[in-house]
């Protein structure tokens, strides 16, 4: 065979390998998808409506589960950047008096209104176990923290919520570190 006979059918083997893994891209995709909207309790961002901390009025923008940030891309979801979120923190937490040592972890929902809900607040001792921290610290993070003017809400072309997640880690009653 010639050459050109090679090349040519080397040709229409590439064509027909790329069409068919894109046609088979296109079918799959939406199943895969469609996999990760299905309600579990395990998913990242579930926020068991049965929960008392969760919001009554809140309004959820879709029956989709919310997109989930996490590390690299949290960082878009506060306003002016986690540096303002961490110096408003700074600036406007007391301290007063407490003498907690632990982690304050809030989860919480952004719809795309930017409205704040369906959250959830465990307070965890420093192995990491569900404990008891003052009430007051508590509920002065609680204020600070879910603040509609500390979050942005999602610009996608897909109306979602967004779950978002931050840890406090405390010593002798002050904000040491905020995670993530």
């Amino acid at each position: 065979m010639s050459k050109i006979k090679i090349s040519k059918i080397g040709t229409i083997i590439l064509v027909g390998i790329t069409i068919c893994l894109v046609f088979g891209f296109e079918m799959l995709l939406p199943n895969y998808q469609n996999s990760f909207d299905r309600i579990h309790k395990g998913h990242i961002g579930y926020l068991d409506s049965a929960n008392p901390d969760v919001s009554e009025n809140f309004e959820r923008c879709s029956d989709k589960l919310p997109v989930g940030f996490y590390h690299s891309t949290a960082p878009y979801i506060y306003k002016g950047g986690k540096p303002a979120f961490k110096s408003f923190i700074q600036n406007n937490f007391s301290g007063k008096d407490y003498d907690d040592d632990g982690y304050l972890n809030f989860r919480f929902l952004i719809n795309c209104k930017g409205d704040i809900g369906d959250y959830e607040i465990n307070p965890l001792n420093t192995v990491l176990e569900v404990t008891t921290l003052n009430k007051d610290l508590v509920n002065e993070l609680s204020k600070l923290t879910l603040r509609k003017e500390n979050w942005n809400s999602l610009k996608t072309r897909e109306t979602r919520d967004l779950y978002m997640y931050i840890i406090y880690k405390i010593e002798n009653g002050e904000v040491v570190e905020i995670l993530p």
